[in-house]
């Protein structure tokens, strides 16, 4: 039978979601909960990547298990084995060939910024410091110019191996909750470091480091932005997934 689940988790302390050669990941640190309660090793699929330090509000696996078991006693078992900063949220049975990553429609994130000292804000939004004249319309202004791309290549990593660069947004907008920037960003899928890449391409614009224009004419060709920013990954949240 497969399951699909949903998790929680500070990414501060991880080197990402997936595994890697070293350092602590969430999926392991889930395996391994999993692997003592069915006492067997149990793999999981994850419908994305997310970087180190990056956080999971509403994050979506699956597994498979042949045994059968009371879901929400499984809830509170694995949460118990679990740190702190992980938590299990929800589970149900889905098909056979329902799958984390190729069954989603698309994935979303919320990148935050505060511009005044709070120790409360840091671990989970990115302290800017001299942003007080930047506006949403400004802001927004860039945002909407980046929705309307189709080919991403200019706001991915150096080093990345994708297939292709070609995403479709379905948002990306700018708000400002309780004093705090916030980019609200949607879409089918997201290339690595694209979402903090992003973040900072508007962040150059509204500080006059590249003009409106250049950026579209950098990124419709698919060239590296000059000045290019990948902001710091504690401000990011993946928020959710849609199937």
């Amino acid at each position: 039978m497969r399951y699909l689940v949903y998790c929680s988790y500070d990414g501060t302390r991880y080197v990402g979601w997936q595994k890697q050669t070293k350092g602590i990941s969430v999926q392991s640190s889930v395996e391994e909960a999993l692997g003592i309660f069915f006492q067997q090793k149990i793999d999981i699929v994850g419908c994305g990547r997310t970087d180190a330090g990056v956080h999971g509000r509403h994050y979506g696996f699956h597994f498979e298990a042949d045994t059968d078991f009371d879901e929400q006693q499984f809830i509170y078992k694995i949460n118990k084995l679990l740190p702190d900063d992980i938590s299990i949220n929800e589970i149900t049975k889905v098909a056979d060939n329902f799958h984390a990553r190729f069954s989603a429609v698309s994935r979303s994130y919320i990148y935050r910024i505060h511009t005044f000292k709070d120790p409360f804000r840091n671990q989970y939004s990115w302290y800017k410091q001299n942003f007080y004249g930047a506006t949403l319309e400004q802001l927004n202004e860039v945002a909407r110019i980046i929705s309307s791309l189709r080919d991403f290549a200019s706001f991915s990593k150096t080093g990345s191996d994708n297939t292709n660069n070609i995403c479709r947004m379905m948002r990306c907008e700018w708000q400002l909750n309780d004093g705090q920037y916030e980019l609200h960003i949607e879409a089918n899928r997201f290339l690595r470091g694209m979402v903090r890449l992003t973040v900072g391409a508007c962040i150059n614009v509204v500080e006059g480091k590249i003009k409106p224009e250049e950026l579209q004419s950098y990124a419709q060709q698919g060239l590296r932005l000059p000045h290019a920013l990948s902001v710091p990954s504690c401000g990011l949240t993946f928020e959710g997934v849609k199937f």
